[in-house]
């Protein structure tokens, strides 16, 4: 963040509401006389009597008010009476589901507040209902039904509004934005969030700017930055006393997520001024859960214990009333203040908290609840608990589509993060593939010094005889003599896998080099139930290469055919491994398993760094293999099977010296 944060828009000085949300004090008395004379009149009497003409700037002007989540209660107050005395316009509709969303929210409107609402929304969907008929169904959907129906509900309203709603540009990015802010807590992946949000911010004219538009660009941003580690600036390039609610929410976001709590604190202060009771409630709960999340970590400021009382007790309310929307935010915000006040308690709470927002469907949720036993782990020196919990925060990241985060974190945590440079990466990989390996190689190594132990006592029995048979002495002998060379093989291969320096490029033949690496996992696929078939056809074939570094792509890919395995019991498990010619300058090595196979999504990004398909998986095999194939000027692909499983093709130039020395950062990998 290289930009200076804008100050923080002044406001008029608010008071306290039943959930310590702030409004300004003229809007409220106005709405309640309002709801007063609706009450008495009944909600039927605005909704279902003819509507007399259109009128478009007191439309416009409650849609702005709508769109900046400011509560227009001296427009809502007039135009009711007017409408009670005169007959209601295409404008009284939305003033009427706007006065229906205030009064659920502020003045126990109940049923009442309901019925007026519904009519509403029935009343929007006729021809008559003119250019506000859209914003009125977007008001129910974001204001009402979020409050009192199953949120999925409120989002197929939503949509029906998208499709009829008109087109200007600050109504379509507001519509963008409450539209993902209520897809992402209905748990969408995110991916649909970003191209959602990308598509709407396209079919906006370019060059359109207004807080809205801004609003959105920073959303944009801040699914971009949790994807792919994109980073733009806190705060959108917009005027501080026109920020609106939900531009200082994506600060309090984005700011919260790169660790910066004073920029955090700062933007919680000024949401806290803009809260009014339009706020829709897709941004009203992130904005509680990020203020608690905030001012956990921030106890000893004045004030921030009775702040963060304030956020958790709203999300304990709407727990009770939405408990698969807000139970899992309720529980991760008592967690964060358990986790304030010191002590390992909170950890069974972050647990709680992650369970159900997975249940729910919320993992952008339990991401951050794992998160959260974290750095309590990290705090209280819990050692052992915490690779547990970076994995599960790492994994459940990842899996909602969330990779920039996940690199993000784990550059922080000391993981393999994607800023660490392509020599430092192979290191990594390598370790890890010996580690993967060490099962084998302790079985691969025992063999050997068994029949060394055997032919050492065969050999002194032919030796102790009254007439000794030197013959036989010496054919031990020499047996010893070759265990010996094949487990110092075994060891030199693995060490050659696992040191620092890489072997320089060399010819050697390439199916001998394959069968080596065949016998070193072959003892691992018995015990794993899989039948190794290889078939090597270049018995005659030099190829000019870094051995240890062929060898540990082919072992990287064997590995990943038995994983791939593990699962499969319908079918005899099988692995072909095979050499061949492909070109007259050309071989090409191929790894077939007849496992579950790899998704075409999946295909086009296993070989990214940190992508992993594999619960467990480090996301690094595949891309350290690929570079050392492209460091040899080669080629690697993953292509489907058939009829089951995954087929890798590596392809590699048969005069491949040049290349292979060249890059220093690759001879690394061996």
């Amino acid at each position: 963040m290289n930009r200076p944060y804008l100050p923080i828009p002044s406001a008029p000085a608010p008071y306290a509401q039943p959930d310590g949300a702030p409004a300004s004090e003229p809007d409220l008395p106005a709405c309640r006389a309002a709801w007063r004379l609706v009450c008495d009149t009944g909600p039927a009497t605005l909704a279902d009597a003819p509507l007399l003409r259109a009128d478009p700037l007191l439309a416009d002007a409650l849609q702005d008010a709508f769109n900046a989540g400011r509560l227009p209660g001296s427009l809502i107050e007039t135009e009711i009476r007017r409408a009670l005395l005169d007959g209601p316009t295409d404008a009284t509709l939305l003033a009427a589901v706007l006065l229906a969303a205030v009064a659920l929210d502020r003045f126990r409107g109940g049923r009442r507040a309901l019925l007026l609402a519904d009519a509403c929304a029935r009343r929007a969907r006729r021809p008559d209902a003119g250019r506000v008929g859209g914003a009125v169904l977007r008001a129910h959907a974001t204001l009402v039904l979020a409050r009192r129906a199953p949120l999925q509900d409120a989002a197929l309203v939503q949509a029906e509004a998208c499709r009829i709603e008109a087109g200007r540009p600050d109504t379509l990015a507001r519509s963008a934005v409450l539209w993902t802010g209520v897809r992402l807590l209905c748990g969408a992946p995110l991916a649909e969030l970003q191209h959602y949000g990308e598509a709407v911010r396209l079919a906006i004219p370019a060059g359109t700017a207004s807080a809205a538009t801004r609003q959105l660009d920073s959303r944009i941003a801040l699914f971009r930055a949790l994807a792919d580690g994109t980073h733009a600036p806190f705060v959108p390039a917009v005027a501080p006393d026109a920020m609106q609610f939900g531009c200082w929410l994506g600060c309090l976001q984005a700011a919260w997520l790169r660790g910066r709590m004073g920029a955090a604190r700062a933007a919680l202060a000024a949401a806290r001024q803009l809260v009014t009771p339009l706020t829709p409630p897709c941004e009203l709960l992130p904005y509680h859960l990020f203020g608690a999340l905030t001012l956990a970590r921030v106890p000893g400021v004045p004030g921030a214990t009775a702040q963060l009382r304030v956020h958790r007790r709203a999300l304990r309310d709407w727990a009770r009333r939405a408990p698969d929307l807000a139970g899992a935010m309720a529980l991760l915000a008592d967690a964060a203040g358990h986790d304030a006040g010191g002590g390992v308690r909170a950890l069974a709470a972050y647990e709680r908290a992650a369970a159900l927002a997975q249940a729910n469907g919320q993992a952008w949720l339990a991401a951050l609840a794992w998160e959260g036993a974290v750095g309590l782990c990290a705090r209280e020196a819990l050692a052992g608990a915490l690779p547990g919990y970076r994995r599960l925060a790492l994994d459940t990241w990842r899996d909602w589509g969330a990779h920039g985060r996940v690199r993000d974190l784990a550059a922080a945590w000391g993981a393999v993060p994607a800023t660490l440079d392509h020599a430092q990466q192979a290191r990594a990989a390598r370790a890890d593939t010996v580690g993967e390996l060490g099962i084998a190689i302790a079985h691969e190594v025992n063999q050997p010094l068994a029949a060394i132990v055997l032919h050492a006592a065969a050999a002194r029995r032919w030796l102790r005889r009254a007439q000794p048979d030197t013959a036989r002495a010496l054919e031990a002998l020499e047996q010893i003599s070759t265990c010996g060379r094949q487990a110092g093989d075994i060891v030199r291969s693995v060490r050659g896998l696992a040191r620092r320096e890489g072997e320089a490029a060399s010819a050697f033949a390439l199916d001998a080099a394959v069968a080596e690496v065949a016998q070193l996992l072959r003892a691992l696929m018995v015990r794993q139930n899989v039948q190794l078939d290889t078939r090597l056809q270049l018995p005659d074939r030099q190829l000019h290469a870094s051995r240890a570094q062929i060898q540990q792509v082919l072992i990287n890919l064997l590995l990943n055919g038995i994983e791939a395995l593990a699962g499969v019991s319908d079918r005899p498990r099988r692995i072909v491994l095979e050499s061949a010619p492909a070109g007259p300058a050309l071989v090409e090595l191929r790894v077939r398993d007849n496992g579950p196979g790899i998704a075409p999504a999946d295909r086009e990004r296993i070989f990214d760094a940190l992508y992993s398909t594999k619960p467990q998986g480090t996301g690094v095999g595949l891309s350290i293999s690929r570079a050392i194939v492209a460091a040899h000027g080669g080629r690697i692909e993953c292509l489907p099977a058939e009829p089951h499983g995954a087929l890798f093709r590596v392809v590699l130039p048969v005069r491949g010296a040049e290349r292979a020395a060249a890059p220093s950062a690759t001879r690394d990998h061996a």
